[in-house]
């Protein structure tokens, strides 16, 4: 932010993630913008999701101190044929394991609900948040047709790459960098009220990428 400043940018986008909002307290079904969850800050994995909260803060801070125009986005799940295969992101080794014709590792019993975003999607709502969205506020960027259960993604993952799902208990070591959110859906209208819309749901996303990979 010091460089964007120092350089008279007339906007800052700050990416911001999913995970900020920490567990559903059980008081929402899908979280907005105002949404504070529980986050247990006492663990290896809470600093991902502090420092984005931390770093939301920062930007409210650059805007007061400095005048910088920033705007943010809340980015979901994203997967698409440019990810890592050395990701550890369930999707990701989802992915990676239905490429390699093995089978798909389920390390709990599936049930976390989440939303996700196909690439495409995440970068339309990036350029729609920069371009049209308002100084200081922030954006969700997901939707619902693209809402699942982790089971129900490797079954999607599955059925298309002809491959079984198996269930492994994680080690302590596994279990301490999973995220502990068993809930994360996220409300989407004001990113609408933009003029942005996905065109991606959860199954023609992944069957894109697994054609993508597989080329």
């Amino acid at each position: 932010m010091n460089y964007a400043v120092k350089n008279n940018t007339n906007r800052f986008l700050f990416a911001s993630s999913v995970e900020i909002y920490g567990e559903n307290r059980g008081d929402t079904e899908y979280f907005n913008e105002e949404y504070c969850g529980y986050i247990n800050c006492n663990t290896m994995r809470a600093g991902y999701p502090e420092s984005k909260r931390a770093g939301e803060s920062l930007c409210q801070a650059f805007r007061k101190a400095k005048n910088l125009d920033i705007v943010i986005a809340r980015i979901a799940r994203t997967y698409g044929p440019t990810m890592l295969f050395e990701d550890t992101k369930a999707i990701s080794q989802f992915i990676k394991n239905a490429i390699e014709k093995k089978n798909i590792v389920l390390k709990s019993e599936g049930n976390q609900l989440y939303s996700y975003s196909y690439v495409a999607d995440s970068v339309s709502g990036l350029l729609t948040i920069l371009l049209s969205g308002i100084d200081g506020e922030a954006y969700n960027i997901a939707d619902k047709k693209s809402n699942c259960t982790l089971k129900q993604l490797a079954k999607l993952i599955a059925e298309f790459s002809n491959v079984n799902i198996t269930f492994e208990i994680p080690n302590e070591t596994e279990k301490s960098g999973y995220s502990q959110a068993t809930k994360a859906l996220m409300n989407n209208e004001k990113l609408k009220a933009l003029g942005w819309n996905s065109h991606w749901d959860i199954e023609n996303g992944v069957k894109h990428t697994l054609e993508c990979l597989t080329l």
